[in-house]
């Protein structure tokens, strides 16, 4: 029986793929690295910076350190996350759960992110008991770390919850977190 959905944020409850771009790029260039949207898709889909941005960095010989970089792109997602789609449907499905099902966001992005892209949705914000970020654990997806997590402070077992991801990571750690699992995408 399920009883908890560990629903995930970027490309799954939101599309939020330009807002990132265009952060990131602009934080990138800022250090004399310039990246195709092409590029960041193909590298950064489904991963935590910690995961793609010393690739990009080293790519083009430069020696800024990663966190600094992901730092600066925090700042400029404020302003990019008005680009940020919700997928409606998914965001109806949550609204109208039993309300016996509890719900997590569970995700790779950072705190401060999830934050800026849930400002203009208060709605969206309050259909979660639980939320766990890319800061909340030292492991990123395709690892299960996440998924324990939300399950733990939702007091549910893995076999009790439905993920719902759109990434290969996130579908791997969704499984081997021992789940069932909705792959969806916006």
């Amino acid at each position: 029986m399920v009883l908890a959905y560990l629903v995930d944020f970027d490309g799954t409850l939101a599309d939020t793929g330009t807002a990132n771009y265009l952060a990131y790029a602009g934080a990138l260039a800022e250090v004399n690295v310039l990246v195709s949207r092409t590029q960041f898709d193909e590298r950064a889909f489904g991963r935590n910076w910690r995961q793609f941005l010393p690739e990009f960095l080293q790519s083009q010989g430069c020696s800024v350190e990663p966190q600094a970089v992901a730092a600066r792109k925090t700042v400029l997602y404020r302003e990019t996350s008005r680009q940020v789609r919700f997928n409606e449907a998914l965001v109806v499905l949550l609204k109208s759960r039993d309300l016996r099902i509890k719900a997590a966001l569970v995700t790779s992005a950072s705190r401060a992110n999830v934050q800026a892209a849930l400002s203009s949705r208060e709605d969206v914000r309050q259909l979660f008991d639980a939320v766990v970020t890319g800061d909340d654990v030292e492991r990123h997806k395709p690892h299960p770390e996440s998924f324990e997590r939300a399950a733990a402070l939702l007091q549910v077992s893995a076999q009790q919850c439905l993920v719902f991801e759109d990434s290969s990571a996130g579908v791997q750690a969704g499984l081997a977190f021992g789940a069932l699992v909705l792959k969806i995408s916006i």
